[in-house]
């Protein structure tokens, strides 16, 4: 019988191209995403295209239970539905924080509270939950976003030793920065209520273009590349826990490891601007 998957975010990104590797190995896929229409897929037998809104309970709970009753059971859940804010921390109100919150933190949450009864109905279970390699580095304009994939980080190696004692597996997509997701254009200006204060206009713009800069061929990773890590992680028998993508999430880690002086003068070195006169 083959093994079925439900994913979030599923209407573009690496959501989609996750939707697609998992049908092209075979699987029953749930591709959800909060606008069905949004969806242009071919059609197939093995693709169940619904809503689903991971900061509405009632949403989450209908998706999966529909997942169920069309395939007859879950394997797998992915939790890749999440945004994105590039932005001053100071001129972000409470309401988007906590927005932020909702939809990269409690969401997933929802989902995988969903997920457990059927999960221990059938002896088991994997969920894979997608964060960032801002959770292994935070940067700067990113501090509210760095928060919420830190919280997803931590809470899924932690919740794993919990949920192995009931057969279900937790594991963890760390990508890089994934170019054609356009992560400065979409999320800068995702919400209009965030303001930049003046004293942080020039800081904001030498960050941006450094996003903007060019990359070397072959540093990060591509959608399909990140789609086959999250594959990777749903079929993974080896007990590993983080599934990194994209050499500068591997570089990242890296730099983690220094010795507490040397990752405090590194990221200084690349984070850090000095204060206008």
């Amino acid at each position: 019988m083959a093994q079925t998957v439900l994913i979030t975010g599923s209407s573009s990104g690496i959501g989609r191209r996750a939707a697609e590797r998992f049908l092209a190995e075979g699987w029953n896929v749930v591709a959800t995403l909060r606008d069905p229409s949004a969806w242009d897929g071919i059609p197939d037998g093995r693709l169940l295209i619904h809503a689903l809104d991971v900061r509405d309970e009632a949403s989450v709970e209908a998706a999966v239970a529909a997942g169920v009753e069309r395939f007859g059971r879950l394997d797998c859940v992915v939790n890749n539905a999440g945004a994105g804010l590039f932005a001053v921390f100071e001129g972000t109100p409470q309401a988007v924080v906590e927005d932020l919150f909702e939809t990269n933190v409690y969401g997933p949450m929802r989902v995988i509270r969903a997920a457990l009864p059927h999960f221990h109905r059938q002896g088991g279970g994997r969920i894979v939950n997608v964060t960032s390699t801002s959770a292994t580095v935070p940067q700067s304009l990113q501090a509210v976003y760095t928060a919420t994939k830190s919280a997803l980080d931590g809470f899924s190696e932690a919740v794993d030793h919990e949920l192995r004692t009931r057969n279900v597996d937790v594991k963890i997509v760390v990508p890089g920065f994934v170019p054609s997701t356009n992560f400065v254009a979409q999320n800068y200006t995702r919400f209009a209520k965030v303001q930049t204060p003046p004293e942080y206009a020039s800081y904001l713009q030498q960050r941006i273009a450094v996003f903007d800069a060019e990359i070397p061929a072959g540093y990060v990773a591509t959608e399909v590349q990140a789609a086959a890590a999250v594959f990777e992680a749903a079929t993974d028998t080896t007990g590993r826990l983080r599934f990194r993508v994209g050499q500068d999430a591997f570089g990242a880690a890296t730099s983690r490891r220094l010795p507490d002086a040397d990752y405090e003068s590194w990221r200084r070195s690349t984070f850090d601007t000095p204060c206008p006169s």
